[in-house]
């Protein structure tokens, strides 16, 4: 996919990265038209109006797609620099960190309305969703409590086990259809550039994986060796659903993708959309692999300044 995107200055003017050139060029062929060029909602009627004309006017096509994005508001307040609240987007993440920048505002940036950039909100998605819900589902399963062998388990040998868990168990049940239907949803809402839909549907996904772990209680299985079975097909659906996710979410939030898909040991060549509709549980071939052995926190907490403990004065004798 090709993303229209130009640079202003009084040397150049308005130039196109794709460069100048004879339409016969075989670089300028590959990268325009663009399938998508981005625009902002105030600017859109030069740019959905006049700038096609202008293409075509000179023997070229206009791109395939206009995407008009909405605007940011602060704290529901214009951002403006005479009102002194406008968001370094450097300082935020450094903050913040670039992959929660980038899932804060693809999660509440939609096109049809402006969002609302706050940091108290900020901070709140990205405590629930990120460090709690993503993980420490990844903590669970990757935990020496319950998984001491630090393995990704396969269950090929645990058929009757497993699908008893996937088909029976009402959690199990669910997980697995929500799993089962995620890569096509999230697919289309990509295709719609709906970002934040697909975030919601990884997140549903997830809610559904941890529900999972609270009802079948794998910390009550560890404790029992006659029910290892039960506990590596537990892991395994948890460990399933983390590695799905990460790779849908690998557009929105990559560098965290990557951290957990290098945890779970998945090899490079196995990070590609198809592999999104291919089930490990379903593979007679997978066998159990090891982890990756370094501990990770996928995702530290932020504290609200106003939530730091507060350091005590010295009192002098």
């Amino acid at each position: 996919m090709v993303r229209l995107r130009t640079i202003n200055s009084k040397k150049y003017g308005r130039r196109m990265v794709a460069g100048y050139g004879p339409v016969e060029n075989d670089q300028f062929k590959k990268i325009w038209p663009a399938d998508v060029q981005v625009v902002g909602k105030d600017i859109l009627k030069f740019h959905a109006v006049y700038w096609p004309c202008f293409l075509m006017a000179a023997g070229l096509d206009p791109p395939k797609t206009i995407f008009c994005h909405s605007h940011w508001t602060v704290d529901d307040k214009k951002m403006s620099k005479s009102k002194n609240n406008v968001v370094c987007p450097t300082q935020a993440s450094e903050t913040y960190t670039t992959d929660g920048l980038r899932y804060f505002l693809l999660r509440e940036g939609v096109a049809h309305s402006d969002g609302n950039y706050s940091e108290e909100k900020l901070r709140r998605i990205l405590n629930a969703e990120l460090a709690d819900t993503l993980g420490n589902l990844l903590n669970r399963c990757c935990g020496d409590a319950l998984n001491p062998e630090q393995i990704f388990p396969g269950v090929a040998e645990y058929g009757v086990v497993f699908n008893e868990l996937a088909s029976r168990v009402d959690v199990g049940k669910k997980l697995v259809e929500s799993l089962t239907s995620l890569s096509d949803t999230c697919y289309d809402h990509y295709q719609e550039y709906n970002f934040y839909k697909v975030v919601d549907s990884v997140m549903a996904t997830l809610h559904s994986a941890n529900l999972f772990f609270e009802t079948t209680k794998p910390w009550e299985m560890r404790k029992v060796p006659q029910r290892k079975p039960e506990l590596e097909a537990t892991l395994h659906m948890a460990m399933e659903t983390l590695r799905i996710s990460a790779i849908i979410l690998l557009p929105i939030i990559p560098n965290l993708s990557e951290k957990i898909l290098d945890k779970l040991n998945v090899p490079k060549t196995d990070r590609f959309w198809s592999n999104t509709k291919k089930f490990n549980w379903s593979d007679i071939n997978f066998k159990s692999r090891a982890l990756l052995p370094e501990k990770i926190v996928l995702f530290q907490r932020i504290i609200s300044p106003k939530d730091e403990p507060k350091k005590k004065k010295k009192i002098k004798l």
